[in-house]
């Protein structure tokens, strides 16, 4: 058997440089997830009871790519514990949570046209 068929083969690679660690799909998630988390800054809204329209809208767009980061995270944690369990026991009933993170940004949303609406009706 030559080397490049062994199981036991090592590369070598340039001076001073090391391997790309290799993670198991559910930690490389799990760092995937605490990074999109750490660039995620909520807005910050200035003053006790003065949010407007553009801190609820900033407010939303940042629940939306949190819960999206989530939702991919959970959807990953879940395919790979049905992976491993034994057929038929895991099921992925993931959608409830990307259609309840899509009920609370449409909340905001929401809440941002009728301040719209009830702007424009009150300059008329």
């Amino acid at each position: 058997m030559n080397q490049a068929n062994s199981a036991h083969t090592t590369t070598t690679s340039a001076p001073g440089t090391h391997p790309a660690a290799s993670f198991p799909p559910v930690q490389a998630a799990h760092i995937t997830l605490i990074s999109a988390l750490a660039s995620l800054k909520p807005h910050r809204i200035i003053g006790s009871y003065a949010a407007d329209r553009f801190d609820i809208l900033e407010r939303a767009e940042h629940l939306e790519k949190v819960l999206a980061a989530v939702t991919v995270y959970t959807k990953a944690i879940v395919a790979d514990t049905a992976y491993l369990a034994p057929c038929g026991y895991v099921a992925d009933e993931t959608g409830f949570l990307a259609d309840a993170a899509s009920d609370i940004v449409g909340a905001l949303k929401n809440a941002v046209d009728k301040m719209i609406d009830d702007a424009a009706q009150a300059a008329e």
